[in-house]
């Protein structure tokens, strides 16, 4: 199977993480995109916002219905920071005969050196980019291995935009699924000042 594998800390999900999974199967012919959300991303000086509980919540929420998607918890029940060489590793171990696609935005691949064990990501994975600029090319390489570079659109939207809108009181209706849109109000998170009126449920 070709599978791809899209991490990060959700949070929260949104309608662009989705984007980009629908772009690399239709482009690559993936069979399956597991979404692997992390416990602390080694790069960012902040941890997630909210708690794993709440973005493993919203993250099946926005992948329900997709039989070919499907969340991933090993960086959570790994703890500490999250590692993807570790998560590729682990995976290659559990479906040896399976290809791995590593989806990111253009962005994660400017600081792509910085990532631990990089070369070793490249030996395990193919590389899948897509631009947030929209810019079209057909492929091109890092570090002499080659990377997919997705047709895409031009589609800005982060989630740290999400958090600070919420934090406003700003909405966000269209840029998260509805579902997940429904958790964030029920559960009152990203709330201001600083997500504080979050539910710790766990």
């Amino acid at each position: 199977m070709r599978v791809g594998v899209l991490g990060g800390s959700f949070d929260p999900p949104h309608v662009g993480h989705l984007r980009m999974a629908r772009l690399a199967m239709a482009q690559l012919g993936l069979d399956r995109v597991l979404f692997v959300p992390c416990f602390s991303q080694p790069l960012k000086d902040t941890p997630p916002l909210v708690s794993p509980f709440h973005r493993s919540a919203m993250l099946a929420l926005a992948v329900a219905g997709k039989p070919a998607w499907a969340v991933d918890f090993r960086e959570l029940e790994r703890g500490g920071r999250s590692y993807t060489a570790i998560t590729l590793e682990s995976l290659r171990t559990q479906y040896s005969k399976d290809a791995f696609f590593l989806i990111m935005g253009s962005d994660s691949l400017a600081s792509f050196d910085q990532w631990q064990r990089s070369q070793d990501i490249l030996a395990m994975a193919q590389i899948a980019v897509v631009p947030r600029g929209g810019k079209r090319e057909a492929s091109s390489t890092w570090g002499g291995a080659r990377v997919h570079i997705l047709r895409a659109a031009p589609l800005n939207i982060s989630s740290t935009t999400l958090r600070d809108m919420l934090a406003l009181g700003r909405s966000i209706e269209g840029m998260v699924p509805k579902a997940v849109m429904s958790y964030i109000v029920r559960q009152e998170l990203y709330a201001a000042p600083g997500g504080r009126r979050e539910r710790r449920s766990v």
